[in-house]
């Protein structure tokens, strides 16, 4: 009798399988890649034989007549990859009350600190966490912190200058993150990270256990990906509890100094938005969330901008000198000073940025979550029928490989700034890049990530040319156990004198 009992479950369990993995052909025999029970499409990803940035980009090469196509996330939840432009225009800006809610889930009772953070929340509280960031990091408020930065990056300079008698060989990576910690630390919260001077500092080891690729943050990201459930259920945060227990004792330490004295910093600015200027008691959950907002939107992807477009300069010499070129004739008018005003002037490196951003961008996908149901176009140009997606399913944006079919970049492998002058940015689709995302959700710190790399790079390149350093592994490969683009063994460079 057990046997037929057991016997009967095995074969539930497996018509229940196989009815969830016959959804896309239930719904419309919808053109995808064959999931697995389970794992849907993406046990790769779990096993770590891959990135799931590249398993999505192989389903957007695999189809490329498609405007869209159906997979399955994990639990086997159906879900769809968007290829068409306009449809991903439709996702991120013309149709964003049906797309308004990032695919990435932290349970606010778990994790306090990056529920706060805009990326993580939806609805109303959405709107209300962003306007509070978006009043920080305007163009006003980051134009007067140029002297900081611009102070920072003379010491960063300085600790190259010294660095390198003893040892000439620098981590891109790791090197930059010392300069955007120290920006962030000082113009954020009037602080010395002092990342140049102390390899034991406090505030970069902060920084670093949010971001360094380990087993740990693998697990963190992964769960808030595709296991929130699980997340929840194991109460396992994103933010560590020593990160926090640090972050909120920072943080109390700032609020109980500006009730006594005002800065002119950008925590000063939060503090002023969430006290209503002093008049009500601060929601400490809410100051030390959009401190780690901070973190996040001014220390990882601005360090790895930096240290993939020092990689992209140093592989291609002859784009370098242009940048040089252009910066040294800038600072004619100068004479030979960086200043705020002649930042928008160097519009060739700013280009370089964006063709580094577009190679090298730091996330691989924009994870969004379908919140009202939704019509799509009809999958491939000569059909005629319709599918809806109903409220709760995941749509993934490609970046990663739309910003390398070269359908729309020609030669995606090749590093080229001219994609990225003005006349040359006309001629294609408003989603045709998207290295800080579009549309309402589009990234809050890609003014000051801009400012601060550009003060960075144009205080390097003025003194020093860079080359690859004999220590760099080519071809040049990507961790796959992280969220955000992370190099696999480093971006090694030397610095050498420039006339």
């Amino acid at each position: 009798m057990f046997g037929m009992y057991l016997a009967l479950a095995v074969l539930a369990i497996c018509l229940y399988f196989k009815w969830k993995l016959s959804y896309w052909q239930r719904v419309g025999n919808i053109a995808g890649p064959k999931p697995l029970p389970i794992f849907g499409n993406l046990l790769e990803q779990f096993t770590g034989q891959k990135h799931f940035g590249e398993i999505f980009e192989e389903m957007y090469r695999s189809f490329p007549q498609a405007s869209w196509v159906g997979f399955h996330k994990m639990a086997n939840q159906p879900a769809i990859v968007v290829r068409d432009l306009d449809l991903v225009r439709d996702v991120l800006v013309s149709n964003f009350s049906s797309f308004n809610e990032n695919d990435f889930h932290v349970d606010e009772t778990v994790d306090p600190l990056m529920a706060a953070n805009p990326f993580t929340q939806s609805g109303e509280k959405w709107k209300e966490r962003r306007a509070q960031m978006s009043m920080i990091l305007t163009q006003n408020r980051i134009r007067p912190t140029f002297p900081l930065v611009q102070e920072i990056a003379n010491d960063f300079l300085r600790y190259i200058n010294a660095t390198r008698k003893n040892d000439p060989h620098f981590e891109a990576k790791d090197i930059c993150a010392k300069y955007t910690i120290n920006v962030v630390a000082g113009v954020a919260f009037g602080i010395d990270a002092e990342s140049f001077t102390n390899p034991n500092a406090e505030f970069s080891k902060m920084g670093n256990a949010l971001f360094t690729p380990t087993w740990q943050t693998a697990i963190r990201t992964h769960l808030a990906l595709f296991a929130p459930g699980l997340s929840k259920l194991l109460r396992v945060p994103f933010v560590p509890a020593y990160v926090e227990k640090w972050f909120r004792k920072m943080v109390k330490q700032a609020i109980h100094q500006r009730k006594n004295t005002i800065r002119q910093d950008l925590f000063q600015a939060m503090y002023d938005n969430l006290s209503d200027n002093g008049t009500i008691e601060v929601n400490e959950n809410h100051a030390v969330g959009h401190s780690v907002t901070f973190l996040t939107e001014g220390f990882e992807t601005s360090s790895s901008l930096m240290s993939y477009l020092l990689f992209q300069l140093a592989v291609n010499p002859t784009i370098q000198d242009r940048v040089v070129d252009e910066l040294r004739s800038v600072l004619k008018e100068t004479e030979g000073t960086l200043t705020e005003p002649s930042l928008h002037k160097l519009v060739y490196m700013e280009a370089a940025m964006l063709e580094t951003l577009r190679m090298h961008s730091s996330v691989f996908t924009l994870p969004r979550v379908c919140t009202k149901d939704f019509q799509l176009p009809p999958q491939f140009p000569n059909d005629t029928k319709q599918v809806t997606i109903r409220s709760g399913t995941s749509v993934v944006i490609p970046v990663h490989a739309i910003h390398y079919d070269p359908e729309i970049y020609p030669k995606p492998n090749v590093f080229d700034p001219e994609r990225f002058l003005e006349e040359n940015r006309k001629t294609r689709h408003q989603c045709a890049f998207l290295g800080f995302g579009e549309g309402p959700r589009m990234c809050l710190g890609m003014k000051f990530a801009m400012h601060q790399t550009k003060i960075g790079i144009a205080t390097l390149l003025n003194n020093y040319r860079v080359t690859l350093s004999p220590k760099q592994e080519l071809p040049l490969e990507f961790a796959k156990n992280t969220f955000l683009l992370q190099p696999k063994s480093g971006i090694w460079l030397n610095f050498e004198d420039r006339e």
